[in-house]
């Protein structure tokens, strides 16, 4: 709790930061709502997408994403192993994925924060909506959560690449880019090209943007949308013991000289 409380502190003391990055994220959405409506131009539904469930999907599809994709805590990770300080972090008793696990969870909280305090500046530049339903609202409220495990997995597994590389600015920026296109935070994956679509129902990426945001529209519902957060389930079953594999070979790495 210590941790959560002081990377909630952090972000607020540099809540410029976070401003600015929210701005892109803005712009964005903005861009985005540009460009679908005048593809969409006269006409009023594309693949049964109506424009303005498009427009709510994408607004809500792109600040969910930045909101669960924190990039800081990933650097923060590779910091501590690059400069040596890992070596004190392995020494207390919380541990080092549980204290990483805190300070992802302390980073995300901020992040929501922000994003809702944003939603009127959100609301101008892009579209926002009710659910569909009471249903899809509490339905997508389960598979919320479901995308927040899933990106924090994705999160610490990014970070804990740096025991390998000691340098994971690159990875990181190809893995955000990855992640927002197989996500469908740009383009929704019912527009992909059926092989695209096929490869990107088989990632993790689409656990966490999606299907909750999908299912918030209404392009995903009853018994889909259960099967839909049973996927979701199995991967961050898969992604909890991937970290555990991976952590267990990444300590066996750990040589700090001096400091």
């Amino acid at each position: 709790m210590e941790i959560i409380r002081g990377r909630l502190r952090i972000a607020v003391t540099y809540r410029q930061n976070a401003a600015f990055l929210l701005a892109a994220v803005v712009m964005q959405i903005f861009i985005l709502r540009v460009v679908w409506t005048s593809l969409y131009g006269e006409t009023e539904v594309v693949n049964d997408v109506n424009l303005s469930s498009m427009l709510v999907y994408l607004t809500i599809a792109n600040l969910q994403n930045w909101a669960l994709q924190d990039p800081s805590v990933s650097s923060y990770i590779h910091s501590r192993v690059r400069e040596g300080q890992v070596a004190f972090d392995l020494l207390r008793p919380a541990g080092f994925v549980p204290q990483m696990l805190a300070h992802l969870v302390g980073s995300s909280l901020a992040m929501v924060l922000f994003a809702v305090a944003a939603l009127p500046v959100v609301a101008l530049a892009g579209t926002l909506g009710p659910p569909v339903s009471a249903a899809a609202f509490a339905t997508w409220l389960v598979s919320l959560l479901c995308a927040y495990l899933v990106a924090l997995l994705l999160n610490l597994i990014l970070g804990m690449v740096a025991f390998w590389t000691m340098e994971i600015t690159g990875i990181g920026v190809l893995y955000y880019l990855v992640n927002q296109f197989f996500a469908g935070a740009l383009v929704p994956l019912d527009f992909f090209p059926e092989g695209l679509g096929v490869l990107a129902r088989l990632l993790p990426f689409q656990a966490t943007t999606y299907t909750p945001v999908a299912i918030y529209v209404g392009r995903i519902t009853g018994t889909d949308a259960l099967l839909a957060i049973g996927v979701q389930v199995v991967w961050i079953a898969v992604l909890v013991l991937f970290a555990r594999l991976l952590w267990r070979a990444a300590v066996r790495r750990v040589i700090v000289q001096g400091g």
